[in-house]
């Protein structure tokens, strides 16, 4: 029986440390484009880092981040709505997603190694039916279920109960 229906949200840091050609791709294409798009945005003046620029021009946050995030749109696309780096428990499953966010944390158009970006990962509704220690039983289309196990990054964010 249906405790609730819930969504998840599943946060992928990615920094110069990226590991899969899919960060190295969103780490090049949106420290190239945070370069491109910082220059009209610091008028001239001499502003390097993302939060110069966010205290010098308020209004640089959230249309700087807006403007970066279309350099990621060819890269998430080709996820085919699967969140990488969350499976279900066997390793076989991946969790579909239906919406994501883009984030630009920190960057200096002087230092790649100071890039970092994230993007939120939200999937549709989703039937939980237990929670079993800190692994959720959960099913896109009942009656098939799989198991994902709670972990950083991850994060319920609506809970409906099941009357």
């Amino acid at each position: 029986m249906p405790k609730a229906t819930i969504r998840l949200a599943y946060r992928q840091i990615i920094d110069a440390g990226a590991a899969t050609p899919f960060e190295q791709q969103i780490f090049q294409n949106t420290w190239e484009e945070f370069r491109i798009q910082q220059q009209s945005f610091s008028k001239g003046q001499e502003i390097y880092t993302w939060e110069e620029l966010k205290n010098a021009f308020p209004k640089s946050n959230p249309a700087l981040p807006f403007k970066v995030s279309f350099a990621i749109a060819g890269a998430v696309q080709s996820l085919g709505n699967h969140i990488p780096g969350l499976q279900d428990t066997l390793g076989t499953q991946p969790v579909p997603f239906v919406q994501h966010k883009f984030e630009l944390i920190s960057s200096d158009t002087r230092d790649a190694s100071k890039h970092q970006v994230s993007i939120i990962y939200i999937t549709d509704d989703l039937t939980l039916f237990e929670i079993i220690g800190s692994h959720l039983l959960l099913s896109c289309q009942p009656p098939q279920t799989f198991l994902v196990k709670m972990q950083p990054g991850l994060s319920i964010i609506s809970f409906i109960s099941s009357p």
